[in-house]
């Protein structure tokens, strides 16, 4: 598979990875999304992504 076509978490998952300051950041976007319509099931993706990083 190449990089153009992988899936998104795996992206995701390997910004997070390389960049521990994007970390914090992307966490306290989730935080701050959490009460608006659908902001827990990303607040729960967020999570899922930070752990598998």
């Amino acid at each position: 598979m190449s990089k153009a076509s992988r899936p998104h978490d795996d992206a995701v998952v390997e910004l997070l990875h390389k960049d521990p300051a994007f970390v914090d950041e992307y966490l306290s976007v989730a935080l701050d999304e959490v009460n608006q319509p659908g902001g827990r099931e990303a607040l729960l993706a967020a999570l899922r992504h930070i752990a598998e990083a």
